[in-house]
């Protein structure tokens, strides 16, 4: 005859209870936190880059791109616009997205136009200055897109003027197991990205350049492997750490060799002769 357990006591319960709800409370929060910090990181659109815009209509100042100034002679003649011969040498935009206007101090560049950027650079030097400098903006530099897959240059490419997607494609360079059918344009977006499946192989045997779009800054550029690429991938990952130890063994044994032959433990050696 079995007997039923004695019952946790009401208060023993309670407490149980209460020290679950506890840890439950403390191990959402803990979650909560570390998703809401995510969340503070994110970006609602674009590619997350402070320097946005399409480069192929209107050129605007990116991280890696110089500006510099067309400043008239009469100015830089003048004693109150001597300082001025500063802008006319090309600077590097600062971590922060400024450049260093004379008179003025840093101003944040960082994303605008050349139009934007002599509008911009005018305006802080009319509160210094007694008159107007009509200057113009010259953004030096280029623009890249990557390029991913089965290309001979992986990462960040630069871009050409009017560049296309054949262009962009004879730039990286295939590799013999790229399948050129299927050639992915990806324009990243944090909330409405675009991925365009392109034929390049039909537009190159058939000339047919409906496809042939072209490329903005940050664009990436796919070219997947075909199924016996695929393949081919497969096995050289599964037989490169057997490569790996083959030649870490090959190259011990060189070492062991090269040190018998100064040595004269060489067998055969013609080099050193044992007495």
């Amino acid at each position: 005859m079995t007997t039923d357990p004695s019952p946790v006591p009401e208060p023993r319960r309670s407490a149980l209870a209460s020290l679950s709800l506890l840890l439950l409370a403390m191990l959402c929060s803990c979650g909560g936190f570390e998703d809401k910090r995510i969340r503070e990181l994110l970006h609602e659109k674009g590619f997350g880059a402070r320097a946005t815009g399409d480069a192929t209509r209107e050129n605007y100042l990116g991280g890696y791109d110089l500006v510099a100034f067309v400043v008239p002679p009469e100015v830089l003649l003048d004693p109150a616009g001597a300082q001025l011969q500063i802008l006319t040498q090309g600077q590097r935009v600062g971590l922060d997205g400024t450049i260093f206007v004379p008179l003025v101090g840093p101003v944040y560049a960082l994303g605008k136009t050349e139009a934007e950027l002599a509008a911009l650079v005018r305006t802080q030097l009319r509160s210094v200055l007694k008159f107007d400098v009509d200057l113009q903006a010259r953004i030096q530099g280029q623009k890249h897109f990557y390029a991913i897959g089965e290309v001979g240059a992986k990462g960040p490419i630069p871009m050409v003027p009017d560049m296309t997607l054949i262009d962009a494609v004879f730039r990286a360079r295939w590799t013999p197991l790229a399948n050129l059918g299927r050639v992915y344009l990806i324009r990243p977006d944090a909330e409405h990205p675009l991925v365009i499946d392109v034929n390049v192989r039909e537009m190159l045997t058939t000339g047919y350049t409906a496809a042939n779009l072209t490329i903005r800054e940050r664009d990436i550029l796919y070219v997947p492997p075909t199924f016996l690429g695929m393949v081919a991938r497969l096995l050289e990952r599964l037989l490169q750490p057997v490569a790996l130890a083959v030649r870490t063994m090959l190259g011990a044994a060189q070492i062991t060799f090269a040190y018998d032959i100064l040595t004269g433990e060489a067998v055969n050696n013609r080099l050193f002769f044992r007495f």
